[in-house]
């Protein structure tokens, strides 16, 4: 390996250590107490070193957001993929939300830190409820796009269809939250969560 590549392939394992780094920050102590110095006492570097990969704070937490969106988005892709025949959209529907619901709650407390945090940086990537997130939020515009496979959704207008996955959205973030919070037992968890999905189901077929 050149030297150029060594050295780029060293960079990015310091950028992916910073990340982690804060990444264990925000699930421990929320997004809105992280700093820059909290993560260079915690990595044992002086806080110069972090401005060298990141331009501050804002951008460590942008690309924190991003990372994890972008994990959403596989592991959506991941429970909707299908080998020969096209999944029902009953199914598909289940499957995402149900893959949702789960991913976020492994997540715990740095879920609820993130998803919780009403700061205009952070509002930037997480906002789901404004006009046109259909276009901006590919989780809502998948979402959508299942959504408008049902029947009795087939119809509806485009800003009809954002406003139901928006609801269909909130209403597991919800359960999500109070899951992470109360930690109930584990087939109480797994009762809510089905009932949730017959729920969801219930709307989407009309």
């Amino acid at each position: 390996m050149s030297k150029e590549g060594r050295q780029e392939r060293e960079r990015e394992a310091m950028r992916t250590l910073i990340l982690e780094t804060a990444g264990q920050l925000v699930a421990e102590n929320g997004i809105q107490k992280l700093s820059i110095r909290k993560i260079a006492e915690s990595m044992e570097y002086s806080p110069g070193i972090i401005y060298h990969y990141f331009e501050g704070k804002e951008d460590i937490i942008g690309q924190l957001l991003e990372q994890g969106y972008r994990n959403l988005l596989q592991n959506l892709n991941a429970a909707t993929a299908h080998n020969s025949e096209e999944l029902l959209p009953e199914e598909a529907l289940s499957r995402s939300l149900s893959q949702f619901i789960r991913m976020a709650i492994e997540e715990g407390t740095q879920y609820r830190n993130v998803m919780l945090n009403d700061s205009a940086a952070v509002l930037r990537h997480t906002a789901v409820l404004h006009m046109g997130a259909l276009q901006e939020r590919n989780a809502i515009g998948m979402l959508c796009a299942t959504l408008r496979r049902f029947k009795g959704l087939a119809s509806q207008s485009e800003r009809e269809l954002e406003l139901t996955a928006q609801v269909i959205w909130s209403a597991a973030f919800g359960l999500i939250i109070r899951l992470t919070v109360e930690n109930p037992p584990e087939e109480q968890k797994e009762a809510l969560i089905s009932r949730h999905l017959q729920a969801m189901l219930t709307i989407a077929s009309g």
